[in-house]
């Protein structure tokens, strides 16, 4: 990015998995200048469970590697590179951060393009991102759940849209692989996954109030729809293991 930027990211391991340390200010500033730069950079958001992923899917960690930002949205993440004493993180709120990124977009007269979710909810969500942003240039949507056939039309629209941002939701084949596989295909911007976002952006979907994200109990508001998810924290307990391991061996 050149040394006369001094807000520019600090690449640290945790578990071996590369995630980046810096403030929301400085990210909106790589943003706005990758937006100029003319290359291709994906934004990567990653918790607890996606450190583990990093380490047993080679696919996922080549992508975590190559993405211009890693940024932490578990406080799991935070406290595990403060006990192995990588330094200090700062944690995403997904949600809101999409909400930066699109204000710094209009802001900057650039361009969106949406991709995923069903057709009735990136409709909505369309509808509501320019009610909310009624200077935002979106140039294209297309929902997920597509074919193996139907792939290579939309790749071909959005290339035809250079949209300086792509948000990619649910229903993509290999979800943030998804980005990876076709980063080749696509023209130079900024590209991010950010699971239900469209379903959050529709209304389909609550976000998780401030006050549990700040707990870190975000998962909580899933609980109810999703039972099962309480044997999430099996994971959870082999990455304290993990972090003891690389403690004790100062791996």
């Amino acid at each position: 990015m050149g040394s006369k930027l001094n807000f520019n990211r600090i690449r640290k391991k945790v578990l071996g998995v590369p995630v980046d340390a810096v403030d929301l200010n400085s990210v909106l500033k790589l943003i706005e200048l990758y937006t100029q730069d003319n290359e291709k950079h994906q934004i990567s958001l990653i918790s607890v469970r996606d450190i583990l992923r990093a380490r047993r899917d080679l696919e996922y960690a080549r992508m975590l590697k190559e993405s211009s930002l890693v940024l932490p949205t578990a406080r799991g993440v935070i406290s595990a590179a403060r006990f192995l004493k990588a330094g200090k993180l700062t944690r995403f709120r997904p949600f809101e951060f999409l909400i930066r990124i699109l204000t710094l977009i209009e802001r900057t007269n650039k361009t969106a393009y949406l991709l995923g979710a069903k057709k009735e909810d990136v409709e909505q969500a369309e509808k509501n991102l320019k009610a909310s942003f009624p200077d935002l240039r979106i140039v294209g949507r297309f929902s997920g759940y597509f074919t193996k056939e139907q792939e290579k039309n939309i790749i071909l629209a959005i290339r035809k849209a250079s949209p300086s941002l792509l948000i990619c939701g649910t229903g993509l084949r290999g979800r943030e692989k998804w980005i990876l596989r076709h980063k080749k295909d696509l023209n130079p911007g900024i590209y991010i996954w950010a699971d239900n976002c469209f379903e959050i952006f529709s209304g389909k979907d609550k976000q998780p109030s401030k006050a549990l994200f700040n707990i870190g109990l975000e998962k909580l508001i899933h609980l109810k729809k999703h039972p099962l998810m309480i044997f999430r924290v099996i994971p959870y307990l082999y990455f304290i293991f993990l972090l003891f391991i690389y403690r004790i061996f100062k791996l």
